[in-house]
């Protein structure tokens, strides 16, 4: 049964939707608001970094072990988000995995279609690499079209031979642009934070006319041999719950079984935002710090 807390963020959810004609500016406003609803950590040093021409943000917590470190890509369909919609999760994950998070700030649609967040995204894990952070003490993470954004990366590291991050987390990612299974065919209804016809505005306003197939947007395409070990988190409520399967046979069928993690019926769409307000947030937000910290560590 969920938490009291979370019945309560639903709800606040469920009266907060934006209308359909809602511009860019006002959907990343209000996606940027999470922050005052959940205030990041103040106590983890912030510092601007540049990550190959790329802008992004370096978080730090005390006693951080600089020989670790996480690589983390905001979700918000390529099309919202920033440091301040994602304050919350990333000062929570460099307290938890006790290193620097590195939070590269990739041009988004559709004023840079595709595939220029995605480019930004890998020159900026390049970057990172080649400053000296060591590839095999790193961990890639992200959420919804984040976390799509860690086979993305993943992917092409392998295939342009770039090094390889240790592990990869990927909260409620977003991996088909198609829409196969529960986002399309399932109940509209069923997430409180996502809703199918914000995923076909973000496709639009991402993709435009490029190929809804390209495993450089719909990694569920791509190869999924040779990549590192991953977990995966998602919800079986959440519009995204097949994408979330889907990458688990994958993984399996490349010999390299997830951490598969499903949350319970009614929670949300990358849940983790509401911490630490929300046991079931704080939680699952802790697991994905462990496995982070366990898997950089010699």
């Amino acid at each position: 049964m969920l938490s009291r807390e979370m019945q309560a963020n639903l709800a606040l959810l469920s009266e907060g939707s934006l209308p359909a004609e809602a511009t860019w500016k006002e959907r990343r406003e209000s996606y940027d608001s999470l922050s005052e609803a959940f205030p990041p950590l103040p106590e983890v040093v912030v510092e601007r970094v540049d990550l190959g021409g790329v802008p992004g943000l370096r978080y730090a917590a005390a006693n951080s072990d600089e020989s670790r470190a996480v690589f983390y890509l905001h979700g918000g369909g390529y099309c919202i988000g920033s440091e301040k919609s994602h304050a919350m999760i990333v000062t929570r994950l460099a307290e938890g995995a006790g290193c620097p998070v590195w939070f590269p700030l990739y041009r988004l649609a559709p004023e840079h279609r595709f595939p220029v967040p995605i480019e930004d995204c890998i020159t900026a894990w390049k970057a990172l690499v080649d400053q000296g952070v060591d590839s095999g003490r790193t961990g890639l993470a992200g959420d919804s079209a984040g976390g799509g954004l860690t086979f993305i990366v993943a992917q092409a590291a392998r295939d342009r031979g770039l090094a390889l991050p240790a592990c990869c987390v990927a909260i409620s990612p977003w991996t088909d642009m198609e829409g196969h299974g529960t986002w399309r065919d399932g109940d509209p209804d069923r997430d409180a934070f996502l809703l199918p016809g914000e995923l076909e505005m973000f496709i639009d306003g991402f993709l435009g006319d490029a190929d809804r197939r390209d495993p450089r947007a719909s990694p569920i395409h791509g190869a999924f041999e040779g990549l590192p070990p991953y977990l995966i988190q998602a919800s079986r409520s959440e519009l995204l719950y097949d994408d979330a399967l889907r990458l688990a046979e994958a993984l399996e069928k490349a010999s390299n079984p997830p951490v598969l993690e499903l949350a319970e019926e009614g929670t949300p769409h990358v849940w983790h935002h509401m911490v630490p307000d929300v046991p079931e947030s704080a939680a699952a937000l802790e697991r994905a710090a462990a496995y982070l910290r366990e898997n950089t560590a010699d």
